[in-house]
């Protein structure tokens, strides 16, 4: 089904800088043409047999939400040296609404909402997407569901009955992928923690036996925090692809360690051993990783609020590597939104200007976080910053904004025209917290159905994916907050 697109404006600014490093002493060339000061460890590696499950046969149990992501003590990015002017370098523009008559410039192809999940009211949904033409699967804190028709209709199928109730139990936190090089849909899944032990069950599977399975039959295995860290607990994570790896993401023990994985994806598409390497702990606070990415992934932290962390892991390479990137400074004090019910939906985002999107586009890598407001941005809004992954330097650097309202909370795709396909959470002044999707550069967020009430959590991540049957557009995954404590998850793909 097809709903008429409202949409909402919001400003994307570019700013140019030009960035240079001296290094206190020479460094063997990477091999990118980089000469900025730069950081260097091996990889770790290790090896897990496969398991294999099917029919869904395992007894049902009560999913507990966590609260792992929740820092006992808020880390509040410090303040670096001021470059830059800290304001939008365009006019301010407000909100208008959609004319019938003229031709938009991102269309719904589909959209569809996701009403049959279980346990919706009780947590926040956190969607992910993957899809291959008329199979598409979605996922969030507490369920999984599952299409054949190309999104017209959703089933949904209970997880904790296709696994086993491992570890301390499923929850949450969990992501999806398709690989179409390898034809398969990858299922990343966490587990609680029981006896100091839990796990990140990474699960793989042909299109056609997702078919013919409803979603039950899988190949997986299990990453344990032991296995990867000395001390903690595997939490909040992402996951991307390239031609070579499966790359995914998880926190363990705070979110100021953060470990990237990569695991051959020939290896997940036959379901045998995997050999797979691992960095060490990373202070990129709950970054996620890029999108995609060929021969390379790329992440960041904040070393301050005019310095980005940049940590790189080339296929190529037996080590990760980071380097300080200098960007234009930005306000970095706590951020707040009151939504139109009165709540604070930011409440939970006050301090968190973590790295939410991450995407490569030809030899650049674009991050993007949720930033404060000051004098010059009225609301709290999206830094984007485009650094080039050869210099290290700084390309581009916008933001998105509304001058009455706020956008947090972003992710990114791009797509096959090197179009970045965005979805993104705004809510303040006369709207509820929703999500909307669009295209950077076209000044505007469109959303299929507005919020009718906020959280004071909004939920810590949605995804947009490049669609695998059409790789010019994009499926995405969001959710409303509706009246009576539900929560409504949907469906869209979309193009430009």
């Amino acid at each position: 089904m097809k709903n008429q697109v409202k949409y909402l404006l919001g400003i994307v600014i570019m700013v140019s800088l030009f960035v240079q490093c001296n290094p206190k002493e020479s460094k063997p060339d990477d091999g990118a043409g980089s000469d900025v000061c730069e950081t260097r460890e091996p990889l770790n590696t290790g090896k897990i047999d496969p398991k294999t499950v099917e029919g869904g046969k395992f007894p049902a149990y009560e999913i507990e939400f966590d609260s792992l992501n929740e820092e006992t003590k808020p880390y509040y990015v410090p303040n670096g040296p001021i470059r830059g002017n800290l304001k939008p370098s365009n006019q301010e523009f407000k909100v208008d609404k959609y004319d019938d008559s003229t031709t938009q410039a991102v269309s719904f192809e589909e959209y569809d909402e996701i009403d049959d999940a279980p346990n919706i009211s009780a947590m926040l949904p956190e969607p992910s997407v993957a899809e291959n033409g008329q199979t598409i699967m979605t996922t969030g804190n507490t369920w999984m569901s599952l299409s054949l028709d190309g999104g017209q209709t959703f089933n949904s199928v209970n997880p904790t009955t296709i696994f086993p109730n491992d570890y301390g139990g499923l929850c949450c936190d969990q992501v999806l992928q398709y690989v179409s090089e390898f034809d398969i849909f990858v299922w990343l899944l966490q587990y609680r923690t029981s006896s100091g032990q839990n796990a990140i069950r990474i699960a793989a599977q042909k299109t056609q036996q997702v078919i013919s399975s409803n979603g039950t039959s899988w190949t997986y295995w299990d990453f344990t925090n032991d296995a990867l860290a000395p001390a903690g607990t595997l939490d909040y994570n992402d996951m991307s692809f390239g031609n070579q790896f499966l790359y995914w993401t998880s926190s363990i023990g705070g979110g100021s360690n953060r470990y990237v994985i990569r695991v051959p994806l020939q290896e997940l598409a036959a379901g045998v051993t995997v050999n797979y390497q691992f960095t060490g702990s990373t202070n990129a606070f709950w970054s996620h990783v890029s999108q995609n990415g060929s021969n390379a992934v790329f992440w960041a932290g904040h070393s301050d609020n005019s310095t980005m962390k940049v940590y790189s892991m080339r296929d190529n390479e037996n080590f990760y590597s980071w380097r300080d990137v200098a960007i234009n400074s930005w306000p970095n004090n706590t951020m707040s939104s009151v939504a139109a019910d009165g709540n604070d939906w930011l409440t939970d985002a006050s301090w968190k200007t973590y790295v939410r999107a991450a995407t490569v586009r030809e030899n650049n890598v674009i991050f993007a976080w949720n930033a404060s407001n000051n004098s010059n941005f009225p609301q709290t809004h999206i830094q984007i910053a485009e650094i080039n992954t050869s210099s290290w330097s700084l390309v581009n650097q916008m933001q998105i904004w509304n001058p009455d309202f706020a956008f947090a909370y972003p992710y990114f795709e791009t797509n096959r025209k090197g179009q970045i396909g965005i979805i993104t959470a705004f809510g303040g002044d006369i709207y509820n917290s929703s999500s909307g999707v669009g295209v950077w550069g076209d000044f505007v967020i469109y959303y299929p159905r507005l919020s009718s009430r906020s959280y004071t959590n909004y939920g810590h991540y949605h995804t947009t994916r490049r669609s695998s049957s059409n790789p010019e557009e994009w499926v995405s995954a969001g959710f409303t907050y509706e009246t009576g404590s539900t929560i409504t998850p949907y469906y869209v793909r979309f193009k430009h």
